[in-house]
């Protein structure tokens, strides 16, 4: 038998040998020591978890102390296990509008973070400059209309069953007249009377509770986009089934809306009602016309 495999057989018989007491020991140290450490592990995240929803509930109740008369829609700690910020959303019962405070953490005290551009008093201050130029519409037009605030109060839509260009553009003209201390984005959207009646049966609330809202300030929190959104429940009872809306003519204009226009030259067959909209800003001279549809989905 040759020396190589006198050694492979030795080999082979040592990596087979049972295990001594002392590895049996060791080996069960060493086990005990993992597990400890990854009991230890789930312990601290334990107690850590524990804390962080400590400080939360400290978060929320100093939330419902400082604005008593609102509603705590939402509390965001983001992805943080311990946050140095925490972000109250709230629902202004009066005035119908979200509005931000941030809570900023000393130690593991919550306290009232600065005053930011979504905060309540920022949103009263333009909502009081959005009344100023409301108050002026009684006096811009005859014909039924109904107000809807942006969800930042930094503009507000006028919903009117009014659809002469001359007439329209009187709305127009004298809103871009007026100079609050902020300019303020506005909109005049023309319905048939059918369909305002649909947009007014509609719960605003419903959608400009949801908190993405407190912070965003796009096209789909204003004008047309929003107003059928309030709706869209009310819509597909009143159309016997889904819907959708579609942009089908837009001009950046200095006159308003061409005396010769109608938004049923605009409408495609599926249309149920078409929608005029004139975009613009107060101290203004341009605005944007746009005409929309509201379809039967096919």
């Amino acid at each position: 038998m040759s020396r190589h495999h006198r050694y492979r057989i030795r080999h082979h018989y040592r990596s087979h040998m049972p295990m001594s007491e002392e590895q049996r020991k060791n080996g069960a140290r060493i086990m005990k020591i993992v597990l400890a450490v990854v009991a230890a592990f789930f312990a601290a995240l334990f107690i850590y978890r524990y804390i962080a929803n400590s400080y939360i509930k400290q978060v929320r109740r100093m939330a419902i102390t400082d604005y008593p008369d609102a509603e705590l829609v939402q509390v965001s700690e983001g992805a943080a296990l311990f946050p140095d910020r925490v972000r109250a959303v709230f629902w202004d019962r009066e005035y119908q509008f979200l509005f931000l405070q941030d809570y900023l953490r000393e130690g593991l005290q919550p306290v009232r973070g600065s005053e930011s551009p979504e905060s309540r008093e920022r949103r009263l201050t333009y909502r009081k400059f959005c009344d100023q130029c409301i108050a002026a519409l009684s006096k811009l037009t005859s014909a039924d209309y109904s107000v809807y605030y942006d969800t930042n109060l930094r503009g507000f839509s006028v919903l009117t069953t009014e659809t002469d260009p001359e007439k329209l553009n009187a709305m127009l003209h004298g809103l871009q007249a007026m100079k609050p201390a902020y300019p303020l984005r506005f909109s005049i959207v023309s319905c048939p009377a059918e369909l305002c009646e649909i947009i007014r049966s509609g719960d605003p609330a419903a959608v400009m509770k949801d908190p993405r809202l407190a912070v965003e300030a796009d096209n789909i929190t204003q004008g047309e986009v929003m107003l059928l959104r309030m709706c869209a429940d009310e819509l597909i009872t009143a159309l016997g089934g889904d819907w959708t809306n579609s942009l089908e003519y837009s001009d950046h204009t200095e006159s308003g809306v061409p005396a010769d226009y109608r938004a049923a030259d605009y409408m495609p067959e599926n249309a149920a009602y078409a929608v005029t909209e004139l975009e613009s800003k107060t101290g203004q001279d341009t605005a944007d016309l746009r005409c929309w549809s509201v379809n039967t989905r096919t």
